[in-house]
């Protein structure tokens, strides 16, 4: 499957997912019917200057000399937490949850970017990565995600889950960050109901989007840049096509 880069409605809809180009700050206030769940990556600010020298060979990957300029922009479209977390609330039902991903160092801004705007904060919730990330001083093998709630707090389906999972990486990536899809099952089937509506308004891969679908809800994602809603648009297609036979 073959898409353009940009179709004047800018937007597709596959399956029960669909896919919006554009600016999520821009687009959310127009979205029609508000979401149950909130769970996105979304595409913050890294702290610069922490890689070292270049070349020394402390970090590769996406952090390696050759990807990464230790500036702290990782991506061109960065979004500041304090101007994210008023847009996505008010996107949300009243009672809607939120799983929101960042790093350690980061963790105090996004929550002060997403509790200023109304979230309630729940919990911190940590996933265990099988390999570290290489770095010059401890090596980083957890990432991070914030459970927030909307109003009064809910049961998650499974209240006997544990703050920490541990669980492989994603494979074949085709976005920097990309969150595997066990990972995204794990946080719609606690927080979302049965044919309910997940939202992710910096959807990257459309990791969120596929792991939605596949448990039975319907998905809204939005991505700025063209390259990679393409690309999040194919694996839609790709994956809905290889669930539905």
């Amino acid at each position: 499957m073959t898409i353009a880069p940009r179709t004047p409605a800018h937007m597709h809809q596959i399956g029960p997912c669909t896919l919006i180009l554009g600016d999520a700050l821009a687009i959310l206030p127009g979205l029609g019917e508000k979401a149950d769940l909130i769970c996105s990556d979304v595409p913050y600010r890294l702290t610069s200057g922490g890689r070292g020298e270049k070349g020394d060979g402390s970090m590769s990957g996406m952090f390696g000399a050759d990807q990464y300029d230790n500036s702290g922009d990782l991506f061109v479209d960065m979004v500041h937490w304090r101007e994210m977390g008023g847009p996505v609330f008010r996107a949300a039902k009243p009672r809607a949850q939120a799983y929101i991903m960042t790093e350690a160092r980061n963790l105090a801004a996004a929550q002060e970017g997403f509790l200023g705007a109304g979230w309630r904060f729940h919990n911190t919730l940590v996933w265990g990565k099988p390999s570290p990330t290489p770095n010059r001083q401890y090596m980083k093998n957890c990432e991070f995600t914030l459970y927030l709630f909307k109003g009064g707090a809910k049961t998650i389906a499974r209240p006997g889950d544990k703050q920490l999972i541990a669980g492989p990486r994603a494979k074949d990536k085709i976005h920097p960050t990309q969150k595997p899809l066990w990972l995204m099952r794990h946080y719609i089937t606690n927080s979302c109901p049965q044919g309910g509506l997940v939202l992710d308004p910096f959807m990257g891969s459309a990791s969120t989007l596929i792991a939605a679908a596949q448990c039975g809800r319907r998905a809204i994602g939005i991505e700025i840049n063209p390259e990679y809603y393409v690309a999040a648009c194919e694996r839609v297609a790709r994956e809905i096509a290889a669930t539905t036979g």
